[in-house]
């Protein structure tokens, strides 16, 4: 089939890619010269991104959703939201829609306690914020933590409606409905202690708790049954650093019976604001962890062996780059606590084998 738009000369292979033009001529406002005519010889027909006539030379650019879980640091729920990391990573561990996933911890003195919230953020393809962001769960509305299942379809519905959850798809009779949950009591005595000590003293927040530590970790998807699959050692990583903020809950407590004093204000310890896992689906064995996305910490890339950073090392190479700006350690740092084979065989009970 032959067609003309004004000057434009067009030729199609198959009825439907003619039938199209026609729609696109007509909606168009565009003269038909020619209808369409039966012509011998043979062509290949041009993607109907050719066919547009002006604005719709380049197609828009896809749609990735950037996924971020806060919670509270003072409730202790920084391994129920690093599971939920590893759960949902792993089952869109293929879908490149969802681009990263960000684990930030939360609580006082700079925010509430008791925060479980899950939201979804859209960026284009080309890292444009599309300004679209989305509220997928919030303890505090609906009254008790999501099962994963739960989450799952929730950002299945954004990242691909047509995917099959397989057993965390909905089942007949599940409406979702359990009874409300308490407030964390830790998080309630946090707050009675602040309206009962030092009433009549504004404590002052220290700066150390203003600046904000991001740290991304980029790792290999691979298969995800595959010892190439990163996430499990990128979810310890993590672990790791976001236990830093249990240290400074602890001392925020100890700063609020010292009574604002500035040596104790100057020994604050340090804390990792956000971790940001970035999956990625092309290398094998790719693992990168960065430090405001300025100084790189760890490049797997660049080791001369195949053998990944201890956790214990990563966490202080990331302190000394806090404190110092870089990642030399002297030889009394890297040393490194061994467990007895007793705490040891304790430990593989409770954490698994790694």
């Amino acid at each position: 089939f032959e067609m003309m738009f004004g000057k434009r000369y067009y030729v199609a292979s198959n009825p439907l890619v003619a039938c199209t033009m026609m729609i696109l001529a007509a909606t168009s406002h565009v003269k038909l010269v020619t209808s369409f005519v039966v012509a011998p010889r043979t062509v290949v027909a041009p993607s109907l991104s050719k066919l547009y006539m002006s604005s719709c030379d380049e197609s828009p650019p896809t749609q990735e959703v950037h996924i971020s879980i806060e919670y509270c640091s003072g409730c202790q729920w920084m391994l129920r939201s690093t599971w939920m990391a590893s759960e949902i990573l792993t089952t869109f561990a293929s879908d490149a829609s969802l681009s990263s996933l960000s684990l930030i911890p939360k609580g006082p003195p700079l925010s509430e306690g008791g925060i479980f919230r899950i939201t979804a953020k859209r960026n284009n393809s080309q890292g444009a914020d599309s300004g679209k962001n989305t509220l997928l769960w919030d303890r505090k509305i609906e009254g008790r933590f999501p099962e994963s299942k739960e989450v799952k379809q929730l950002i299945r519905d954004l990242v691909d409606p047509g995917k099959d959850l397989g057993h965390s798809d909905k089942q007949k009779g599940d409406d979702g409905s359990s009874s409300k949950e308490a407030d964390c009591v830790e998080c309630k005595e946090q707050q009675q202690e602040k309206q009962t000590l030092h009433e009549s003293i504004e404590l002052a927040i220290p700066d150390i708790f203003y600046k904000q530590n991001m740290v991304s970790i980029e790792y290999s998807t691979g298969a995800v049954s595959s010892p190439d699959n990163g996430l499990y050692r990128a979810n310890f990583y993590a672990n790791e650093l976001l236990s830093c903020a249990y240290e400074r809950n602890t001392w925020w407590k100890q700063y609020q019976l010292d009574n604002d004093d500035e040596k104790t204000a100057a020994s604050a310890p340090v804390v990792v604001d956000k971790v940001t896992l970035i999956p990625n689906r092309e290398l094998i064995g790719a693992m990168k962890i960065e430090l405001n996305e300025e100084m790189t910490i760890y490049d797997h890339s660049n080791e001369a062996d195949d053998e990944y950073i201890d956790a214990s090392r990563l966490r202080k190479m990331l302190i000394r780059a806090i404190t110092h700006g870089d990642i030399s350690l002297s030889s009394g740092e890297i040393d490194i606590d061994l467990l007895d084979e007793e705490e040891a065989e304790e430990a593989r009970k409770y954490f698994g084998v790694f």
